[in-house]
């Protein structure tokens, strides 16, 4: 290596590389604010080693937490799971800007039997805080995961003007339709959703007729204004099956009963018979792939309507399908599409929404709503699959002869496959885009199963076997009601680690969920990196360039230049596009910083850091030439500082800053 007080010295070179690849396993840990440096410095001391925290950019507090944790927390003698979750708030809580994790979280249910999957409603004063919750996971006894959603910085008068009845009075005359019916009794909840500041409510739901609606209306229990309102309907083995005749009105459901589950089987063929036989494969699928009992896991009758609305009459009936909260209902069709119920996948889609409803509990609005969607697709497609044994079926409604949907090709019915093509809607568009968005999902579910390459990133296929099982788990122990598609990232992923082992399920195929992610534009993929051995021919030209130093050749580990100094700068380029530059350092470990600025015009680079073992660790990808930088708290050991550039060309003139602290 050149000395790095000598001038440097540009090759133009030819290349011969000899690959020698390792595998690298990719952690997306984003830099914590800086005012939970310290929270996280203490969390990573407690456990020996450095956790895995993906930040809410928005609230400022963490989203997923995974990796290890501190050993004096695992359950012991006579300590419950919930106990155990509560002291990992009572030392952590910082990390969320928590104050009395005892009033500000209230238990909802566990999961499994062992109490291994608990999930808590964030209050505040005694008032739940609408859509927030945080689950805590364990394996024997140790915690493993904490994910959700937290909003911190709630400051109001907790005590309402208006009563429960002036709020249902607002909301029904805002609503505008008399016959209107309240669902449930009206509830005193914190709005913090989409609303800002946060605001004391009153949550009043009621359902319409036509078009059928399952409104929600948050009225500001303070000043009677609406501080948001939605409709929270979804819509695109004891069974009955009721024929609604054609009629438009949702407050006719469920219609006339023509079966029950004794005599379903003797239906003659037709809306009811299919509605029969396809609500049996769905709750066989559920219960032979995953031991659920119904949509609700304990058997909850599974009511069906069949035949609503009248085209012509009523399309917004007719042209339907939907789970309303307490039964199925599809629609009539007409115009050379046939009833819903004849398609095998709109009836799973549906039935899903009321698993959804049961676990994850997701609302129906914008990325939340996409989500909820993109996962009824999901699990109606795997379910149409193992019914009929085509499972290269990808198309959602093909049987009604209106195929809605393509989940291996979204684009074809206009959908987005990427985050680069999300669309941002209004509310009242599509409740925000979900039939739209959910696209994107959709395509990363298909690159599981089936592989491919995708945005030039290739994914080897998980199958559907493992695939199912995966979304599964995240969907009944990880996600909650605001989880976007991050969430779904990150819950997949951990999902698939919780299952090695199981089902056929290894490491390898988590790398693969990860990568499938990543073809969507959500992540960065797991990726098979190069320890490239450079061999360099003869020199066939030289330029001497004032004022930069050169570390060459440093393109691969073996000729990584350093030890660096901590806080020193040290002034480089890359040469060409295909460069790289690679530094070392050895720390002690505690908290480093990671400085890559002062970049060229025009230029775009990459900063990675990974340990000695070849795992990335941490990463900046800032877009053009915004400086890169990293925080962390690493242990002690020797690492790794990748920069390379990507997309546009780099600089062989313009040098970049780069800058390492460390203990």
């Amino acid at each position: 290596m050149k000395d790095c007080f000598k001038s440097k010295i540009v090759y133009a070179i030819f290349l011969t590389t000899i690959l020698l690849f390792i595998s690298i396993t990719m952690a997306y840990a984003a830099d914590p604010p800086p005012d939970k440096s310290g929270a996280v410095r203490n969390f990573a001391n407690d456990a020996g080693a450095d956790p895995e925290i993906d930040w809410d950019a928005e609230t400022g507090v963490p989203t997923f937490i995974t990796g290890k944790f501190p050993a004096d927390l695992s359950i012991q003698g006579q300590t419950s799971s919930l106990d155990q979750a509560y002291d990992f708030f009572n030392r952590y809580g910082n990390l969320f800007q928590m104050k009395d994790p005892a009033a500000e979280l209230a238990l909802l249910n566990t999961t499994d039997a062992d109490g291994s999957h608990i999930r808590f409603q964030q209050m505040y004063e005694g008032i739940p805080v609408w859509g927030a919750q945080l689950l805590v996971h364990s394996q024997e006894g140790q915690l493993t995961a904490v994910n959700g959603h937290y909003q911190p910085g709630i400051d109001l008068d907790p005590t309402p003007v208006l009563t429960a009845a002036q709020a249902e009075t607002i909301a029904r005359e805002h609503l505008g339709v008399a016959q209107a019916t309240r669902l449930t009794d009206t509830e005193l909840v914190v709005m913090t959703y989409h609303t800002e500041p946060a605001a004391l409510t009153w949550l009043v739901q009621l359902t319409t007729d036509a078009p059928p609606g399952r409104w929600l209306y948050f009225i500001d229990a303070h000043t009677g204004g609406i501080t948001y309102y939605f409709n929270n309907l979804p819509h695109a083995k004891n069974r009955r099956i009721h024929d609604a005749a054609g009629a438009c009105l949702t407050s006719s459901l469920p219609g006339t009963q023509v079966a029950t589950e004794a005599t379903g089987g003797s239906l003659p063929a037709g809306p009811a018979k299919d509605a029969f036989n396809y609500t049996g494969a769905t709750y066989d699928y559920f219960l032979s792939r995953f031991g659920r009992d119904s949509y609700n896991g304990s058997g909850g009758i599974i009511i069906t309507s069949v035949k609503f609305g009248t085209s012509g009459t009523c399309n917004s009936s007719a042209f339907n399908a939907f789970w309303n909260g307490t039964q199925l209902v599809f629609g009539s069709g007409g115009n050379g599409i046939t009833h819903y119920a004849k398609a095998p996948d709109v009836v799973a889609h549906e039935f899903t929404h009321a698993v959804t409803e049961y676990t994850a509990g997701l609302i129906y609005q914008f990325e939340q709503g996409a989500l909820n969607e993109s996962i009824s697709d999901i699990f109606g497609t795997f379910t149409e699959q193992r019914l009929t044994g085509n499972f290269n079926d990808w198309q959602l409604g093909e049987d009604t002869n209106d195929i809605i949907r393509d989940m291996s090709n979204p684009p074809l019915y206009n959908q987005p496959a990427h985050m680069s093509n999300y669309n941002e809607f209004g509310w009242l568009t599509d409740s925000g885009g979900v039939h739209i968005n959910s696209g994107i999902p959709n395509k990363a579910a298909y690159l599981m199963v089936a592989g491919g390459t995708f945005s030039g990133i290739s994914v080897s296929a998980v199958g559907l076997s493992k695939t199912e099982q995966i979304f599964y788990r995240a969907l009944n122990v990880y996600l909650s009601p605001l989880s976007g598609f991050n969430d779904a990232k990150n819950s997949t992923i951990k999902a698939c680690k919780d299952l090695i082992g199981s089902f056929g399920i290894t490491a390898g195929n988590c790398n693969q969920v990860q990568n499938a992610w990543a073809a969507v534009g959500l992540g960065r993929q797991v990726i098979t990196v190069p320890n490239a051995y450079k061999i360099y021919l003869p020199v066939l030209e030289k330029q001497v360039v004032p004022g930069a130093f050169n570390y060459e050749p440093n393109d691969d580990v073996s000729q990584a230049y350093g030890p660096l100094v901590s806080g020193a700068n040290y002034l480089s380029y890359l040469q060409t596009n295909g460069d790289v530059d690679i530094f070392h350092f050895t720390t002690s470990g505690g908290f480093i910083t990671i400085s890559l600025s002062s970049l060229p015009s025009g230029t775009n680079y990459d900063l990675e850091l990974y340990n000695s073992a070849g795992t990335l660790i941490d990463t900046s990808y800032n877009a053009g030439t915004t400086a890169e930088n990293i925080s962390r708290f690493v242990s002690a050991g020797k690492y790794y500082v990748y920069i390379s550039p990507t997309v546009t060309a780099s600089s062989k003139t313009d040098s970049y800053l780069l800058k390492v602290t460390y203990p």
